[in-house]
C-alpha cells in the first residue's frame, strides 16, 4: 500500500478546553504515594445521591471539578492507570447515569461521570482492611432525604453475546492498490485473506467476523469505517499489502492511527457536530457545547487508541514469531481507515509486494494462513484479557469462590484481576453485599 499523508492539526481547541475547565477552579488533594493503580469502581448510594468508591493498590493527588450544560463531574488523576483487565463501568445511580475515562498525558487519567441534574461533590481517602480507597461524593444540590442502604438483588441474567470483529479487505474495483512484477494486485490477495480470517474466527466460539468489502468492487474509506461502526464492531482489522522503491523491503508491519491523525480526525468531528445523528462513544455530540463535546471526544478517542495499542501490540508479537516483521514495533500512522473514534483499529501490512520473494508469498496458501493465524491468535490473546462483560468470551471461563468472613466484593475482584462491574453482572449483584457463605462465579479474563 502506498504512502497516505494527512494534514495535521494542532489540538489548541483541547487546550483552550482545559484552559476554560481550569478557571472553574480545581479542588487539589495529595497523597505521599508513589504509583497508583486504580482496580475498580463501584457505587453506593449515599442519602439521595452516591459515592463513587475506587479501589487502589496506591493514592495520588487528584482534581475534581464539575460542567454545565449539560452537567458533568470531571475527574483528573494524576500519575494513575487502571490495573491490568481493569475497565469502568456502572449503571445509572442516583444521578449519575454513566462514566467515562482515558489516559492522558504526563500518566493522567480522566474519569468524566454524567450525571441528570446540578450536583455538588466532595473527595476522601477511605482505608479498609482490604486496602486503600478513594470517594468521589456526588449529591443532588439541596440534597435532604435519609440515607438508602445498597441492596443485591437479582436481575435477569444476560445473553452473552459474540464479539464482532470487523474484517477490511484494502483497495478493491477500479483501485487495485499496489501492483508486483508478477502482475499481482494487492486488492486480490488481501481479500483471500480477509476470507480465510473470516473462516477462522466463524470456528471459534464467541466471535462474529463482519467483511467489510465482500467482493471485488470500490469502496471509500469512510464507508468502511462507517460500516464498521454501524455494525458496532468491537475491533476493526484492515488487511493490506506493502510497496516500496526498494525491491528489497520485506516483511510484515502493524499499524495504528497516530496523535496527529487523531487530532485532525477530532477537530474533522468537533466541526461536524451539529449535522451529526450518530453516537460517538455512545454519546451524541450535536447536542454538547464544543467544550463538553472536545472534552468527550477526547476520551473516547484516547481509549480507543490505548485499545488499538494493545491489541496490535498482541498481533505484532504473534506475527514476530513467523520471523518476516519489516519493523519491530507497532508503527503509527493517519490511515482514514483507523480514524474510528470509538472502535479499536489496527492496520496490517501482510507483506511487501513489490519484493518479487514476497509476492511470491503472498500467493500460496501456506503463506496466507500463517499469517491470518498469527492474527487470529492476537485478537485471542487481546480479548482473553479485555473482553467486554457482556461477551461471551468474558463469561466462558468462569470459576467460582465461597466468600469467606471479612471478605469484601472489591477486594474479591482484586485477588482474582477481574472488573469488579463484571463480577457483579455475572453474579447478577446490583450492589456490593455479600455474605459469608456466598458462592461467587468468577469470570475467565485469560489469566
Amino acid at each position: 500500500m502506498k504512502d497516505l499523508k494527512t494534514d495535521s492539526r494542532r489540538r489548541g481547541f483541547l487546550k483552550q478546553a482545559m484552559a476554560v475547565l481550569a478557571a472553574g477552579g480545581f479542588v487539589p488533594l495529595v497523597f505521599a504515594a508513589r504509583q497508583n493503580l486504580v482496580h475498580g469502581l463501584r457505587v453506593e448510594r449515599h442519602k439521595d445521591g452516591v459515592h463513587l468508591v475506587f479501589d487502589l493498590s496506591s493514592a495520588e493527588g487528584h482534581k475534581l471539578f464539575s460542567l454545565t450544560k449539560p452537567a458533568r463531574v470531571v475527574l483528573d488523576l494524576k500519575d494513575t492507570s487502571l490495573a491490568q483487565g481493569v475497565k469502568l463501568n456502572i449503571n445509572h445511580v442516583g444521578p449519575v447515569s454513566g462514566v467515562r475515562y482515558s489516559m492522558r498525558a504526563n500518566n493522567q487519567m480522566r474519569v468524566v461521570f454524567d450525571v441528570d441534574q446540578s450536583v455538588s461533590t466532595r473527595s476522601f481517602p477511605r482505608i479498609y482492611a482490604g486496602g486503600q480507597q478513594f470517594v468521589v461524593e456526588v449529591l443532588p444540590k439541596h440534597s435532604s432525604q435519609p440515607a438508602v442502604p445498597v441492596k443485591s438483588v437479582n436481575q435477569a441474567p444476560l445473553t452473552a453475546r459474540d464479539l464482532v470483529i470487523a474484517i477490511d479487505a484494502g483497495h478493491g474495483g477500479k483501485d487495485p492498490g499496489a501492483t508486483g512484477k508478477r502482475g499481482t494486485h494487492e486488492k486480490d490477495v488481501v481479500l483471500q485473506m480477509a476470507r480465510r480470517l473470516e473462516k477462522l474466527l466463524q470456528n471459534e466460539m464467541g466471535y462474529k467476523p463482519v467483511m467489510i468489502r465482500e467482493g471485488d468492487y470500490f469502496m471509500p474509506l469512510r464507508d468502511r469505517v462507517d460500516k464498521a461502526r454501524k455494525e458496532q464492531a468491537d475491533l476493526f482489522i484492515s488487511l493490506h499489502a506493502d510497496a516500496s522503491p526498494n525491491n528489497k523491503a520485506h516483511g510484515a508491519s502493524v499499524y495504528v492511527l497516530s496523535e496527529n491523525g487523531a487530532s485532525s480526525e477530532a477537530a474533522r468531528l468537533l466541526a461536524a457536530k451539529e449535522n451529526a445523528v450518530d453516537l460517538i462513544g455512545g454519546i451524541r455530540l450535536n447536542d454538547k457545547d464544543e467544550l463538553l463535546a472536545s472534552v468527550l471526544l477526547d476520551l473516547s478517542q484516547r481509549h480507543t487508541i490505548d485499545s488499538s495499542q494493545t491489541v496490535a501490540g498482541d498481533m505484532h508479537g504473534e506475527l514476530t514469531k513467523l520471523g518476516q516483521m519489516h519493523s519491530g514495533k507497532v508503527e503509527q500512522a493517519a490511515f482514514a481507515v483507523l480514524k474510528s473514534p470509538d472502535v479499536p483499529s489496527v492496520l496490517i501490512e501482510t507483506a511487501f509486494i513489490s519484493n518479487p520473494a514476497d509476492e511470491k508469498h503472498l500467493l500460496t496458501k501456506d503463506y496466507q494462513t500463517s499469517i491470518v493465524e498469527s492474527i487470529l491468535e492476537g485478537i485471542k490473546g487481546y480479548f482473553s484479557k479485555n473482553a467486554p462483560a457482556d461477551s461471551f468470551i468474558a463469561r466462558a471461563d468462569q470459576r467460582e469462590h465461597t466468600i469467606r468472613e471479612g471478605e469484601t466484593l472489591s477486594g474479591i475482584a482484586i485477588h482474582y484481576r477481574v472488573r469488579l462491574s463484571q463480577l457483579r453482572q455475572v453474579n447478577s449483584l446490583s450492589g456490593s453485599n455479600v455474605r459469608a457463605g456466598q458462592i461467587l462465579k468468577i469470570p475467565g479474563r485469560g489469566i
